[in-house]
């Protein structure tokens, strides 16, 4: 078998010529069916080793160090893609991104931001960015994406499943509950139940929304939306897709609702 050697350099050529690919996982209100947001994740389709993830991505960007390079792709696809949802027939509110840390600390993040955005052509609040672990404690984290919020993009968090930092909800439009949490929610004496209701009780008093990562099952889903959860998205509505799959998943999770 051969072995496949997968080089930076290769990657950053690959940012370069626009050659890489995002895939997108719908994001579902849950109680009608209806499409309410997206969360893009980049791909690479190598041309000797075919579709390239995230597990063989990230050592090369963390190897090649062009983190920003990388996010600022994403974005400008996003927000382009978003573009051509709008002048289409499929309405997609809000796209989802993460972003490096890298990128968040870059002292121009906010030119970056602004410029992809408004070259798109589609609201600011349009994108939102998922923001990186440790951005709720980490001034240096902190402080950049409440400028981005400043600016009108949407900011979004998944580290706040305990109640000692609840509070940090009124900085964030966008509380995501992980895939442990999803997952426990099931298991017999978990506290799960706890961290989500401390979750969705941050953000009605925020004014942000909840959204339940990696939900599996009609259980989960129950689960959470009895909790008071009801935007989730996972391999129950669908895996990530291409933007042209992600209108039949769409069509789909509304006529399962219906039902």
């Amino acid at each position: 078998m051969a072995i496949v050697r997968l080089r930076p350099e290769d990657l950053r050529r690959a940012i370069a010529d626009g050659t890489l690919s995002l895939q997108f996982q719908p994001q579902v209100h849950a109680p009608t069916g209806k499409l309410v947001g997206a969360e893009a994740f980049v791909r690479w389709p190598h041309p000797s080793y075919g579709m390239i993830g995230p597990g063989d991505i990230i050592p090369l960007v963390e190897q090649g160090g062009f983190h920003v390079e990388l996010d600022r792709w994403v974005l400008t696809a996003a927000c382009g893609q978003l573009a051509r949802w709008a002048s289409g027939s499929l309405d997609v509110p809000i796209v989802a991104a993460n972003i490096w840390a890298h990128t968040l600390r870059a002292p121009d993040v906010v030119d970056i931001v602004r410029e992809i955005v408004l070259a798109s052509g589609v609201p600011l609040g349009a994108l939102e960015i998922e923001c990186p672990r440790g951005t709720v404690r980490d001034a240096s984290l902190a402080e950049p994406a409440r400028r981005l919020r400043a600016l009108g993009v949407r900011v979004a968090s998944e580290e706040l499943g305990d109640r000692a930092i609840a509070a940090s909800a009124r900085d964030f439009d966008t509380l995501k509950i992980g895939y442990p949490l999803a997952r426990d929610l099931l298991v017999a004496g978990s506290a799960a139940a706890d961290a989500v209701t401390a979750i969705v009780e941050a953000a009605r008093s925020a004014g942000a929304r909840v959204v339940a990562d990696s939900v599996e099952s009609p259980e989960q889903e129950d689960a959470l939306r009895a909790l008071g959860c009801e935007i989730v998205q996972g391999y129950l509505y669908g895996p990530e897709v291409s933007a042209a799959e992600l209108q039949t998943l769409a069509a789909a999770g509304a006529k399962r609702s219906a039902e």
